[in-house]
């Protein structure tokens, strides 16, 4: 069963303001077909779109990216997030709402490109690094811990994510966590 949320329910549950959820709908989603000013009808938002909506507005919040800086990160990502399973409400691969995905963060790591090298004048490469596993050990007076790590490099140039993490305007994104806050201020958990 596909659950579709209002924006007065969200702007409650996630306790951001109407108006400025609002705005941030209006700058990632494209118009409503069903809604409007005079129809009528309140817009309703499935998890993907409300997902898109509230990584958006974190961008701009928290990040303090501009408005096409933003959509530019989300249309960049949004390929390897539907494959990764992150706009999927139930089962989600990478969403985050389980516990042991939590244990094991996606984290995404990006940086502007050159403006020689974008069409628009603004764009980003992206790191994305997965803990496989962890493992923790030794005696305690000496403790180890080893860790693999998966990274998925986008639109960038650097030949491995050191290099990449090397940029001083890398910026990070804890996707795991920031769909894992979602899901838990709507009150629903994954089964």
């Amino acid at each position: 069963m596909i659950l579709y949320y209002t924006n007065r329910q969200l702007s409650e549950k996630l306790e951001i303001n109407l108006a400025r959820w609002k705005r941030w709908s209006r700058s990632f989603l494209p118009p409503d077909p069903l809604g409007g000013m005079q129809s009528g009808y309140a817009r309703q938002y499935a998890f993907k779109d409300l997902l898109k909506v509230f990584i958006g507005g974190h961008l701009l919040s928290h990040l303090k990216l501009s408005v096409p800086e933003s959509r530019q990160v989300l249309d960049d990502l949004s390929p390897w997030m539907k494959k990764q399973g992150f706009f999927d409400w139930n089962g989600a691969k990478g969403g985050g709402a389980d516990k042991t995905e939590r244990a094991h963060p996606y984290r995404i790591y990006f940086c502007p490109l050159p403006p020689a090298t974008t069409k628009n004048g603004y764009g980003f490469c992206y790191l994305i690094r997965h803990s496989v596993s962890f493992h923790a050990g030794g005696s305690a007076a000496e403790r180890t811990a080893t860790e693999r790590m998966e990274e998925v490099l986008i639109q960038s140039e650097a030949p491995d994510g050191h290099a990449f993490l090397a940029n001083p305007n890398v910026r990070i994104v804890n996707l795991t966590a920031l769909v894992g806050d979602l899901v838990e201020k709507l009150g629903r958990h994954h089964p």
